[in-house]
Protein backbone atom coordinates (compact mmCIF):
# COMPACT_ATOMS: atom_id res chain seq x y z
CA UNK A 1 0.00 0.00 0.00
CA UNK A 2 1.47 3.45 -0.98
CA UNK A 3 0.35 5.62 1.55
CA UNK A 4 1.79 8.68 3.55
CA UNK A 5 -1.43 9.30 5.75
CA UNK A 6 0.10 6.78 8.47
CA UNK A 7 2.58 10.07 8.96
CA UNK A 8 1.08 13.16 9.14
CA UNK A 9 1.34 16.89 10.81
CA UNK A 10 -1.74 18.85 10.79
CA UNK A 11 -3.44 17.08 7.99
CA UNK A 12 -2.79 13.55 6.05
CA UNK A 13 0.33 14.69 4.56
CA UNK A 14 3.67 14.87 5.64
CA UNK A 15 6.32 17.72 5.50
CA UNK A 16 10.35 17.47 5.64
CA UNK A 17 11.79 20.03 7.30
CA UNK A 18 15.05 22.19 5.75
CA UNK A 19 18.01 22.53 7.37
CA UNK A 20 16.83 26.29 8.72
CA UNK A 21 13.98 24.13 10.64
CA UNK A 22 11.40 25.64 8.43
CA UNK A 23 8.40 23.67 6.83
CA UNK A 24 8.58 23.34 3.07
CA UNK A 25 5.00 23.42 1.22
CA UNK A 26 3.15 20.11 1.36
CA UNK A 27 2.81 20.52 -2.60
CA UNK A 28 3.05 17.49 -3.77
CA UNK A 29 3.04 15.37 -0.94
CA UNK A 30 1.04 12.25 -1.53
CA UNK A 31 -1.66 12.11 0.90
CA UNK A 32 -2.74 8.63 0.07
CA UNK A 33 -6.21 7.33 -0.18
CA UNK A 34 -9.40 9.16 1.62
CA UNK A 35 -10.60 5.63 3.03
CA UNK A 36 -7.25 5.28 4.97
CA UNK A 37 -8.16 2.52 6.91
CA UNK A 38 -5.19 3.93 9.42
CA UNK A 39 -6.63 7.27 9.44
CA UNK A 40 -7.93 7.18 13.02
CA UNK A 41 -5.59 4.95 14.35
CA UNK A 42 -3.00 5.81 17.01
CA UNK A 43 -0.14 5.52 15.80
CA UNK A 44 4.02 5.66 16.18
CA UNK A 45 4.65 5.23 19.65
CA UNK A 46 7.69 2.91 20.85
CA UNK A 47 9.25 3.60 17.26
CA UNK A 48 12.51 2.26 16.31
CA UNK A 49 14.11 3.94 12.62
CA UNK A 50 16.82 2.85 10.12
CA UNK A 51 18.15 3.61 7.05
CA UNK A 52 17.47 0.74 4.28
CA UNK A 53 20.64 0.50 1.48
CA UNK A 54 18.26 1.78 -0.96
CA UNK A 55 18.13 5.21 0.64
CA UNK A 56 14.68 5.02 2.30
CA UNK A 57 13.97 5.44 5.48
CA UNK A 58 12.49 1.98 7.45
CA UNK A 59 10.34 2.64 10.89
CA UNK A 60 8.49 0.02 13.14
CA UNK A 61 6.11 0.96 15.55
CA UNK A 62 3.74 0.64 18.18
CA UNK A 63 -0.29 0.95 16.66
CA UNK A 64 -1.84 1.73 19.93
CA UNK A 65 -5.44 1.21 18.72
CA UNK A 66 -4.60 -2.09 17.21
CA UNK A 67 -2.20 -3.53 20.22
CA UNK A 68 0.19 -4.02 17.16
CA UNK A 69 3.20 -4.21 15.85
CA UNK A 70 3.88 -2.15 12.46
CA UNK A 71 6.25 -0.94 9.46
CA UNK A 72 6.77 1.46 7.16
CA UNK A 73 9.53 2.70 4.59
CA UNK A 74 9.73 5.93 3.79
CA UNK A 75 10.61 7.33 -0.35
CA UNK A 76 11.97 10.56 -0.05
CA UNK A 77 11.82 12.43 -3.13
CA UNK A 78 13.13 16.39 -2.20
CA UNK A 79 10.74 17.48 0.25
CA UNK A 80 7.76 15.13 0.17
CA UNK A 81 8.29 11.25 1.51
CA UNK A 82 5.59 8.39 0.42
CA UNK A 83 5.24 5.89 2.98
CA UNK A 84 4.06 2.17 2.46
CA UNK A 85 2.88 0.74 5.03
CA UNK A 86 2.79 -3.33 6.87
CA UNK A 87 0.72 -5.46 9.56
CA UNK A 88 4.09 -7.29 11.34
CA UNK A 89 2.17 -8.71 14.09
CA UNK A 90 -0.99 -8.49 16.76
CA UNK A 91 -3.26 -7.48 14.27
CA UNK A 92 -6.94 -8.58 14.19
CA UNK A 93 -7.52 -11.67 11.54
CA UNK A 94 -10.35 -11.19 9.30
CA UNK A 95 -12.76 -12.33 12.34
CA UNK A 96 -11.88 -9.19 13.89
CA UNK A 97 -10.36 -11.42 16.99
CA UNK A 98 -7.82 -9.45 18.47
CA UNK A 99 -4.89 -11.51 19.04
CA UNK A 100 -3.02 -9.89 21.88
CA UNK A 101 -0.74 -7.38 22.98
CA UNK A 102 2.49 -6.98 21.04
CA UNK A 103 4.96 -4.12 19.70
CA UNK A 104 5.84 -1.70 22.47
CA UNK A 105 9.65 -1.31 22.81
CA UNK A 106 9.97 -2.10 19.36
CA UNK A 107 13.74 -1.82 18.47
CA UNK A 108 14.99 -2.35 14.93
CA UNK A 109 18.50 -3.34 12.89
CA UNK A 110 18.87 -4.40 9.13
CA UNK A 111 21.65 -6.39 8.07
CA UNK A 112 23.35 -6.07 4.86
CA UNK A 113 21.34 -8.52 2.66
CA UNK A 114 18.17 -6.42 3.33
CA UNK A 115 17.00 -8.73 6.52
CA UNK A 116 15.03 -6.54 8.51
CA UNK A 117 14.81 -7.54 12.40
CA UNK A 118 12.50 -6.01 15.00
CA UNK A 119 12.59 -6.63 18.84
CA UNK A 120 9.86 -5.84 20.68
CA UNK A 121 7.83 -7.18 23.76
CA UNK A 122 4.35 -9.80 23.92
CA UNK A 123 2.70 -7.63 26.34
CA UNK A 124 0.05 -10.04 26.75
CA UNK A 125 1.99 -12.57 27.78
CA UNK A 126 5.34 -11.36 29.19
CA UNK A 127 7.84 -12.21 26.58
CA UNK A 128 10.35 -10.61 24.67
CA UNK A 129 9.48 -11.21 20.52
CA UNK A 130 11.10 -11.24 17.06
CA UNK A 131 10.04 -10.20 13.74
CA UNK A 132 12.43 -10.99 10.69
CA UNK A 133 12.20 -10.62 7.18
CA UNK A 134 14.07 -11.29 4.06
CA UNK A 135 14.29 -8.35 1.35
CA UNK A 136 11.36 -9.24 -0.49
CA UNK A 137 9.85 -11.96 1.62
CA UNK A 138 7.38 -11.66 4.25
CA UNK A 139 7.15 -11.34 8.06
CA UNK A 140 7.66 -14.34 10.35
CA UNK A 141 7.53 -13.99 14.51
CA UNK A 142 8.85 -15.67 17.38
CA UNK A 143 9.92 -15.98 20.95
CA UNK A 144 12.97 -14.64 21.68
CA UNK A 145 13.44 -14.62 25.68
CA UNK A 146 10.52 -15.67 28.19
CA UNK A 147 12.91 -14.25 31.17
CA UNK A 148 14.29 -15.86 34.14
CA UNK A 149 11.46 -15.02 36.69
CA UNK A 150 8.61 -17.95 37.95
CA UNK A 151 6.16 -15.48 35.57
CA UNK A 152 6.75 -14.03 32.57
CA UNK A 153 7.35 -10.40 32.52
CA UNK A 154 10.18 -9.72 30.06
CA UNK A 155 10.93 -7.84 26.84
CA UNK A 156 10.75 -4.12 28.51
CA UNK A 157 13.61 -1.71 26.87
CA UNK A 158 14.39 -4.25 23.63
CA UNK A 159 17.64 -3.22 22.22
CA UNK A 160 18.34 -5.46 19.16
CA UNK A 161 21.96 -5.20 17.58
CA UNK A 162 23.77 -7.19 14.66
CA UNK A 163 27.21 -9.04 14.82
CA UNK A 164 29.57 -9.14 12.46
CA UNK A 165 28.08 -11.67 10.62
CA UNK A 166 24.91 -10.25 10.46
CA UNK A 167 23.02 -11.99 13.35
CA UNK A 168 20.47 -10.22 15.69
CA UNK A 169 21.73 -9.97 19.27
CA UNK A 170 18.69 -8.65 22.09
CA UNK A 171 19.21 -7.14 25.35
CA UNK A 172 16.48 -6.71 27.46
CA UNK A 173 14.79 -5.68 31.07
CA UNK A 174 12.98 -8.51 32.52
CA UNK A 175 11.16 -6.98 34.93
CA UNK A 176 9.91 -10.84 36.84
CA UNK A 177 13.89 -11.15 37.82
CA UNK A 178 14.61 -7.03 37.62
CA UNK A 179 17.74 -7.55 35.93
CA UNK A 180 19.41 -7.19 32.59
CA UNK A 181 19.28 -10.44 29.83
CA UNK A 182 20.73 -10.85 26.54
CA UNK A 183 19.47 -13.24 24.15
CA UNK A 184 21.39 -14.37 20.55
CA UNK A 185 20.26 -16.01 17.41
CA UNK A 186 21.86 -19.32 16.44
CA UNK A 187 21.04 -19.74 13.31
CA UNK A 188 17.37 -20.89 13.75
CA UNK A 189 16.33 -19.61 17.00
CA UNK A 190 17.16 -17.71 19.85
CA UNK A 191 18.69 -19.24 22.48
CA UNK A 192 21.19 -19.31 25.86
CA UNK A 193 19.43 -15.96 27.65
CA UNK A 194 21.96 -15.13 30.37
CA UNK A 195 21.83 -12.41 32.84
CA UNK A 196 23.96 -9.24 32.59
CA UNK A 197 23.55 -7.55 35.55
CA UNK A 198 21.41 -8.12 38.29
CA UNK A 199 22.54 -8.32 41.89
CA UNK A 200 21.27 -6.18 44.53
CA UNK A 201 22.82 -3.32 45.74
CA UNK A 202 24.81 -3.27 48.93
CA UNK A 203 26.52 -0.10 49.69
CA UNK A 204 30.03 0.42 51.09
CA UNK A 205 28.88 2.87 53.64
CA UNK A 206 26.29 1.81 56.26
CA UNK A 207 24.91 5.28 56.36
CA UNK A 208 23.29 4.25 52.63
CA UNK A 209 20.40 1.48 52.40
CA UNK A 210 20.97 -1.77 50.25
CA UNK A 211 18.49 -2.14 47.85
CA UNK A 212 17.14 -5.25 45.82
CA UNK A 213 18.43 -5.58 42.56
CA UNK A 214 16.64 -3.54 39.91
CA UNK A 215 18.87 -3.03 36.99
CA UNK A 216 18.75 -3.07 33.28
CA UNK A 217 16.08 -0.50 32.43
CA UNK A 218 16.73 1.73 29.20
CA UNK A 219 19.22 -0.81 28.18
CA UNK A 220 20.98 0.26 24.64
CA UNK A 221 23.09 -2.08 22.42
CA UNK A 222 25.98 -1.12 20.08
CA UNK A 223 27.96 -4.10 18.63
CA UNK A 224 31.59 -2.79 17.13
CA UNK A 225 33.00 -4.39 13.57
CA UNK A 226 35.04 -6.47 15.93
CA UNK A 227 32.19 -8.20 17.86
CA UNK A 228 32.73 -6.31 21.29
CA UNK A 229 29.27 -5.47 22.85
CA UNK A 230 28.34 -2.33 25.09
CA UNK A 231 25.39 -1.82 26.67
CA UNK A 232 24.27 1.23 28.36
CA UNK A 233 21.25 1.24 30.83
CA UNK A 234 20.35 2.32 34.08
CA UNK A 235 20.78 0.81 37.45
CA UNK A 236 16.84 1.84 39.42
CA UNK A 237 18.61 0.57 42.86
CA UNK A 238 22.08 2.71 42.69
CA UNK A 239 20.13 5.95 40.43
CA UNK A 240 23.60 4.70 38.16
CA UNK A 241 24.14 4.79 34.50
CA UNK A 242 26.07 1.95 33.83
CA UNK A 243 27.98 0.54 31.03
CA UNK A 244 28.58 -3.45 30.07
CA UNK A 245 31.43 -4.83 27.80
CA UNK A 246 31.74 -8.02 26.90
CA UNK A 247 31.95 -10.47 24.06
CA UNK A 248 29.12 -12.18 24.89
CA UNK A 249 30.14 -14.78 26.84
CA UNK A 250 31.75 -12.40 29.68
CA UNK A 251 30.50 -8.97 30.51
CA UNK A 252 32.74 -6.35 32.65
CA UNK A 253 30.10 -3.67 34.27
CA UNK A 254 31.33 -0.32 34.97
CA UNK A 255 29.92 2.94 36.34
CA UNK A 256 29.55 5.68 33.96
CA UNK A 257 27.89 8.63 36.21
CA UNK A 258 26.24 8.05 39.83
CA UNK A 259 26.56 11.58 40.45
CA UNK A 260 22.81 11.81 41.76
CA UNK A 261 20.03 9.88 39.89
CA UNK A 262 21.19 9.85 36.02
CA UNK A 263 21.09 7.25 33.28
CA UNK A 264 17.57 7.09 31.99
CA UNK A 265 16.86 7.32 28.33
CA UNK A 266 20.46 6.42 27.13
CA UNK A 267 21.38 5.86 23.67
CA UNK A 268 24.77 4.61 22.66
CA UNK A 269 27.09 5.75 19.93
CA UNK A 270 30.89 5.08 18.01
CA UNK A 271 33.41 6.99 16.32
CA UNK A 272 35.85 5.03 15.60
CA UNK A 273 37.09 4.14 19.11
CA UNK A 274 35.40 6.90 21.07
CA UNK A 275 32.25 5.73 22.53
CA UNK A 276 29.50 8.59 23.04
CA UNK A 277 26.18 7.66 25.56
CA UNK A 278 23.62 10.28 25.66
CA UNK A 279 21.58 10.23 29.12
CA UNK A 280 19.39 12.11 31.03
CA UNK A 281 19.74 13.41 34.85
CA UNK A 282 16.45 12.74 36.48
CA UNK A 283 17.20 14.70 39.48
CA UNK A 284 18.17 17.90 37.70
CA UNK A 285 16.21 16.93 34.35
CA UNK A 286 19.26 17.66 32.45
CA UNK A 287 20.81 16.54 29.14
CA UNK A 288 24.20 14.60 29.55
CA UNK A 289 26.65 13.20 27.85
CA UNK A 290 29.65 10.34 28.76
CA UNK A 291 32.32 10.54 25.45
CA UNK A 292 35.69 8.63 25.97
CA UNK A 293 36.36 4.80 26.42
CA UNK A 294 35.39 1.76 28.58
CA UNK A 295 36.89 2.66 32.27
CA UNK A 296 37.89 6.51 31.11
CA UNK A 297 34.70 8.56 30.44
CA UNK A 298 34.45 12.40 30.97
CA UNK A 299 31.23 13.25 31.69
CA UNK A 300 29.63 16.89 30.73
CA UNK A 301 26.41 18.49 31.10
CA UNK A 302 24.77 19.47 27.65
CA UNK A 303 21.47 21.59 27.90
CA UNK A 304 20.40 22.36 31.66
CA UNK A 305 16.95 24.19 30.89
CA UNK A 306 14.13 22.82 32.69
CA UNK A 307 12.53 19.39 32.11
CA UNK A 308 15.42 18.62 29.34
CA UNK A 309 17.15 15.37 28.35
CA UNK A 310 14.51 12.11 28.07
CA UNK A 311 14.64 10.44 25.20
CA UNK A 312 18.10 11.00 23.62
CA UNK A 313 19.10 9.82 20.40
CA UNK A 314 22.58 9.89 18.61
CA UNK A 315 23.72 10.65 14.93
CA UNK A 316 27.52 10.89 14.50
CA UNK A 317 28.31 13.47 11.49
CA UNK A 318 31.29 14.27 10.39
CA UNK A 319 33.04 13.03 13.30
CA UNK A 320 30.74 15.08 15.98
CA UNK A 321 27.71 14.34 17.70
CA UNK A 322 24.35 15.56 17.25
CA UNK A 323 21.64 14.47 19.85
CA UNK A 324 17.63 14.46 19.58
CA UNK A 325 16.22 14.51 23.33
CA UNK A 326 13.00 15.78 24.41
CA UNK A 327 11.94 19.45 25.96
CA UNK A 328 9.07 18.82 28.56
CA UNK A 329 8.99 21.90 29.64
CA UNK A 330 7.38 23.18 25.64
CA UNK A 331 6.60 19.61 24.49
CA UNK A 332 9.43 20.28 21.65
CA UNK A 333 12.01 17.76 20.08
CA UNK A 334 15.42 19.58 20.49
CA UNK A 335 18.83 19.40 19.14
CA UNK A 336 21.92 19.55 20.41
CA UNK A 337 24.87 20.21 17.96
CA UNK A 338 28.36 20.64 18.12
CA UNK A 339 29.48 24.17 17.68
CA UNK A 340 33.52 23.99 18.28
CA UNK A 341 34.61 22.66 21.71
CA UNK A 342 30.78 23.72 22.86
CA UNK A 343 27.22 22.45 21.72
CA UNK A 344 24.48 24.63 20.55
CA UNK A 345 20.73 23.91 21.18
CA UNK A 346 17.73 24.36 19.17
CA UNK A 347 14.18 23.57 19.04
CA UNK A 348 13.73 21.34 15.85
CA UNK A 349 10.17 20.92 15.80
CA UNK A 350 6.79 21.23 18.24
CA UNK A 351 4.96 24.32 17.26
CA UNK A 352 2.60 21.60 15.47
CA UNK A 353 1.96 19.76 18.65
CA UNK A 354 3.53 17.88 21.36
CA UNK A 355 6.64 16.31 19.92
CA UNK A 356 9.60 14.63 21.52
CA UNK A 357 8.51 11.67 22.32
CA UNK A 358 10.47 8.48 21.26
CA UNK A 359 12.91 10.41 19.63
CA UNK A 360 15.07 8.17 16.92
CA UNK A 361 17.85 9.59 14.33
CA UNK A 362 19.47 7.85 11.23
CA UNK A 363 21.32 8.70 8.51
CA UNK A 364 19.49 8.07 5.26
CA UNK A 365 21.35 8.76 2.18
CA UNK A 366 23.55 11.82 2.69
CA UNK A 367 21.54 13.46 5.26
CA UNK A 368 20.25 13.03 8.79
CA UNK A 369 16.69 12.68 9.61
CA UNK A 370 15.29 12.38 12.80
CA UNK A 371 11.23 10.64 13.91
CA UNK A 372 9.39 10.95 16.58
CA UNK A 373 5.97 10.37 18.15
CA UNK A 374 3.42 13.21 17.65
CA UNK A 375 1.45 12.77 21.05
CA UNK A 376 -0.98 15.59 19.69
CA UNK A 377 -2.16 13.66 15.88
CA UNK A 378 -1.06 10.39 17.91
CA UNK A 379 1.04 10.21 14.68
CA UNK A 380 4.68 9.95 13.40
CA UNK A 381 6.76 13.24 12.64
CA UNK A 382 9.34 12.90 10.73
CA UNK A 383 11.92 15.66 9.35
CA UNK A 384 15.51 16.55 8.82
CA UNK A 385 17.68 17.89 10.98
Amino acid sequence: MRCAAIFQLATFSVALLACNKQKIADDGVDTGPAEDEYASHDLGSWLSMKANADGTAAIAYYDRTSDALGYAVGTISGSSVTWAREKVDSYPDENGLNPGDSGKYASMAIAADGTTWIAYQDTSNGTLKYATKPKGGSWTTGIADIGGGAHSDAGYWASIALDPSGSPVIAHYDAGKKNLRVTRWNGTAFAGAVAVEGEDYVPADTATAAADAQTGEYCKLLIDSSGKEYLAFYDRAQTALKLATGTGTSWSVEVVDDSGDVGQWPDLAMDGAMLYISYHDVEKQDLKLAKGTPGNFAIETLDSGELKGADSAIVISAGAAHIAYFDGLGNDIMVASPSGSNFTYSKLAGDEGALGYFNEVATIGSKNYAACYDYTSRKVWFGSL
